[in-house]
């Protein structure tokens, strides 16, 4: 699905449909919780295209996952480690310079052999 455009709308709807009578929920209730009309909603599970706002509203009302409405399942991420360096850089870039001292301050307070480098 990497650089394609989403184009399954037919199953997306299917499953909006599903999600939505598994809870019992009537297309009346539903446009309710999204803020969207009854017509709208059918439309959408005839498999019409939304935008990114209605996913999120018909997620929310349906309580299911983004990822679940558009592709029947939990996307997998890579999980992606940090170095503890990264981290601190990260950290220290966003840092102005009164963040930097008060960082540099608790540093020195922590490490005493530190003081070589204050001076």
């Amino acid at each position: 699905m990497e650089d394609k455009e989403y184009n399954d709308w037919k199953n997306f709807g299917i499953r909006v449909k599903n999600s939505r009578n598994s809870v019992g929920m009537t297309v009346e209730k539903l446009a309710e919780k999204s803020n969207r009309t009854e017509n709208f909603i059918f439309r959408i599970e005839a498999g019409q295209s939304c935008s990114i706002h209605t996913l999120y509203q018909l997620s929310k009302a349906l309580n299911k996952s983004s990822d679940y409405l558009l592709f029947g399942e939990e996307m997998k991420t890579k999980e992606i480690n940090y170095s503890d360096r990264e981290i601190v850089d990260n950290i220290l870039n966003q840092c102005d310079e009164k963040k930097l001292k008060i960082v540099k301050d608790v540093i020195i307070a922590i490490f005493s052999d530190f003081d070589e480098l204050v001076k």
